[in-house]
């Protein structure tokens, strides 16, 4: 079996880079948005979450943490 593969596709050692200024701003929008709606609503609780994992992720570009596949793990 022969693996194709494209150059274009990141590679898993490429790290993802983080604007701060715009996960502030992303935050910011959704924290908006769920304002707006009510507290007890299913999309009211994702846009939460949301808003809660890009305040963590504006947050972490000041204490910098390692990416680890889906989870950031911030050095002790």
């Amino acid at each position: 079996m022969r693996v194709v593969t494209t150059p274009s596709v990141s590679s898993a050692t490429d790290r993802p880079s983080i604007d701060a200024v715009e996960a502030r701003w992303a935050a910011e929008a959704v924290g908006s948005l769920s304002r707006q709606l009510d507290a007890d609503s299913i999309v009211g609780f994702v846009l939460q979450r949301a808003y809660r994992e890009l305040r963590s992720l504006a947050d972490s570009v000041e204490s910098p943490a390692e990416v680890v596949g889906p989870v950031r793990v911030r050095a002790a």
